[in-house]
């Protein structure tokens, strides 16, 4: 009998060790993977960024850099959602490998979602969104309609351009990206469209937020002050010039003191100074900011469009677009479109010379031009500022006629 019992007790033993043996092979111990870094050519400097870690059962630990400035609508909701727990024990139900893995959706075959739509942060829907659909980088999924993302998402496996402007890209791979190709590689598929039947779906074990940065704002409202003495390289002798004295003041910069020559561009200059002291410009912002360039701001409501006056539409203009230098903003054609837009030169840049209407020069607070210009947080090589982080141009008074 105690032969017998033994023998049976060993059996046991010998099943639950198979038992154990199995499940060693069927999982695997997710770890933190290699250090991966995306084509996606963005200037996050002053960007509020959110570092979240996505947890692949069998697979491993994802880890992603999501971008509030640009995407904030998005980004909140991926965070709201990952803090409240909804995505721990969702599926990825999508996946085609060169393409992208998809995930996030509770009925685990892309019909569902989160309560919450949300608005679509791409350009087709009226948001400038620079990051590309490169390998790496994360965006929402949706139907047809352009605001109707609510949690599902998908990550790039390999750059897809066609998405751009389509679909509100939010982030991007920081290490991991091998767990992705792998998922694309393993996952059985049922069609060309990356249909994975549940039984095959990784299971997203867990999305968590692990830390944020940037966004912070340290200058003050209200301590607006003159700013040191500049002279600009203009090479004019303004002797018997008409010449107007403004004030340009900068929420949390200082105050930019610019001459205006009326002589020059007298059409410009009247237009500016009728602006001005109308409050036009009070309360208005700069809106395109290229660092070593140009900040421009002033748009506001429609105005009427004037005369360019430069050497291209048949005015003598000798003021140089050298730094300092204030000049006039306008479209491409026709030459006769400028209204209220302006812009002032962070730096020398001689191919506007003959093109766009100088019309005067800083005299004082160059150095907020360029903390402007240093600090400002842009979105494409274009310039774009986002509106929540766009300088405000608090006042332009005329000092002097």
């Amino acid at each position: 009998m105690k032969k017998i019992f033994a023998i049976a007790v060993a059996i046991i033993l010998c099943l639950a060790c198979l038992c154990s043996c199995n499940n060693t092979e069927n999982s695997k111990e997710e770890t933190y993977g290699e250090k991966f870094t995306a084509g996606t050519d963005i200037n996050t400097k002053g960007h509020k960024l959110h570092h979240i870690e996505i947890t692949v059962k069998n697979y491993g630990i994802i880890t992603l850099t999501l971008d509030e400035t640009i995407a904030p609508i998005t980004v909140q909701n991926f965070l709201k959602l990952a803090n409240e727990g909804f995505y721990d024990g969702l599926t990825l139900h999508r996946i085609i490998d060169g393409f992208m893995i998809q995930g996030g959706d509770p009925d685990g075959d892309g019909t569902g979602g989160s309560p919450n739509k949300i608005k679509g942060e791409f350009a087709a829907n009226g948001f400038s969104n620079p990051i590309p659909h490169v390998r790496g980088v994360i965006s929402m999924a949706r139907a047809n309609a352009y605001n109707s993302a609510s949690s599902q998402f998908f990550i790039m496996h390999d750059d897809a351009p066609h998405l751009n402007g389509n679909y509100a890209a939010f982030g991007w791979v920081t290490s991991g990206i091998e767990f992705v190709d792998a998922i694309c590689k393993e996952t059985q598929v049922e069609d060309k469209n990356g249909t994975v039947l549940k039984k095959n779906q990784p299971i997203i074990l867990s999305v968590r937020v692990v830390g944020s940065e940037g966004g912070e704002d340290e200058r003050v409202p209200g301590n607006e002050t003159y700013g040191e003495a500049f002279t600009a390289n203009i090479g004019l002798d303004t002797t018997g010039h008409t010449l107007h004295k403004v004030e340009l003041t900068v929420e949390k910069y200082g105050i930019i003191t610019l001459t205006l020559d009326e002589t020059i561009a007298p059409v410009t200059v009247q237009n500016f100074l009728k602006l001005a002291n109308e409050g036009y410009y009070d309360g208005l912002t700069f809106h395109r900011i290229i660092e070593g360039i140009i900040m421009q701001g002033g748009a506001g409501a429609s105005v009427d469009s004037i005369k360019g006056e430069f050497a291209d539409n048949g005015f003598d203009n000798p003021l140089p677009h050298v730094r300092g230098v204030i000049s006039m903003a306008r479209r491409t054609s026709p030459y006769d479109s400028a209204t209220s837009q302006f812009f002032i030169m962070h730096g020398d840049y001689s191919d506007f010379d003959g093109s766009y209407a100088a019309f005067g020069w800083v005299t004082s607070g160059m150095e907020f031009v360029d903390a402007i210009c240093e600090e400002a947080i842009i979105m494409d090589n274009s310039g774009t500022v986002p509106m929540a982080n766009r300088p405000v141009i608090l006042s332009v008074r005329v000092v002097t006629e």
